[in-house]
C-alpha cells in the first residue's frame, strides 16, 4: 500500500515537472517572438496569447501558494479559477488593445489605392469600389446600398474637371476605431455642378495591406477649401 502511494506520488511529482518544464520552454519562445515580431497579425496575436495563458499554468503549477481569481466574461457571467488554472485566466482575458498593441502599416503607397476608388467612382464603376472597402465596411454596408447611394449623390455630378489634394494626414483612430489610417482630402470640380465638391477617402490597414475605409462626398465651403485652386476652363 505505502509503495503504491509513493509510486503515485512520483508520478504525479513527474507531471509536475514536465508541465513546469512546458511553461518555462514556451514563455521563453513567446519572450524570442515577442522580440522578433514586434506588430503581430491577429492570428499571431491570438496564438501568442494562448501559448502565453498555457505556459503561465505550466509554470504556476509547481509555485508555492494559492491563487483564487474572479474574472467577468465577455458576454455574460464570471469565471471563477484557482491554482495554475487562475493564472491562465488572469492572461487569456487580457485585452490586448489595453497593452498598446498597435498594427504595423503597411508598406504599399495607400495613395495607390485612393487614386483607384475614386477612378472607378469617376468611371462609375461602383461594384469594383464596392470590393476595395474593408471587411468592417462591406459588412456594415451591402454593395446595392453603396451603389445606389453614390448613384444618387456622385454620378448625376458629371465628369471631373479638376481634383486637387489639399489635405493629407494618417491618425492611429478615428470614431474609436483602431488605425493606422492615412486619410486624404480632396477639394473637386464637377461638370454639373457650379459648387465645389470635398471628397474624403480614408484608407485603413487590414491583414497587411491598405483597404478602403470611408469615402465621403460633401459641398466643400472656404475655409476648408480653396476655391482659387479650381479655377473654372475656359
Amino acid at each position: 500500500m505505502v509503495a503504491e502511494m509513493a509510486r503515485g506520488q512520483g508520478s504525479i511529482s513527474r507531471e509536475k515537472r514536465a508541465v513546469f518544464v512546458f511553461g518555462v520552454v514556451f514563455l521563453t519562445a513567446i519572450l524570442v517572438l515577442v522580440v522578433a515580431i514586434p506588430y503581430p497579425t491577429p492570428i499571431q496575436l491570438f496564438a501568442f496569447r494562448l501559448t502565453l495563458a498555457l505556459s503561465a499554468a505550466g509554470v504556476g503549477a509547481l509555485l508555492p501558494g494559492f491563487l483564487n481569481i474572479e474574472v467577468p466574461l465577455p458576454v455574460r457571467g464570471m469565471i471563477r479559477a484557482g491554482g495554475a488554472l487562475a493564472l491562465f485566466a488572469s492572461v487569456w482575458f487580457v485585452n490586448p488593445e489595453d497593452i498598446g498593441v498597435r498594427v504595423k502599416p503597411p508598406e504599399a503607397d495607400a495613395s495607390l489605392l485612393m487614386k483607384q476608388l475614386l477612378k472607378f467612382t469617376d468611371h462609375q464603376e461602383h461594384e469594383h469600389a464596392y470590393a476595395l472597402l474593408a471587411s468592417r465596411d462591406r459588412a456594415r454596408v451591402a454593395e446595392s446600398d453603396y451603389v445606389s447611394m453614390l448613384e444618387q449623390i456622385r454620378d448625376p455630378l458629371g465628369n471631373v474637371e479638376r481634383r486637387v489634394l489639399i489635405g493629407a494626414d494618417t491618425p492611429d483612430e478615428l470614431m474609436g476605431i483602431p488605425g493606422p489610417f492615412v486619410r486624404h482630402m480632396y477639394q473637386v470640380k464637377f461638370s454639373n455642378s457650379p459648387t465645389i465638391w470635398a471628397e474624403v477617402v480614408t484608407a485603413i490597414a487590414e491583414s497587411g495591406v491598405w483597404r478602403v475605409g470611408g469615402f465621403n462626398i460633401v459641398p466643400c465651403m472656404p475655409p476648408g477649401c480653396v476655391p482659387a485652386l479650381l479655377p473654372t476652363p475656359n
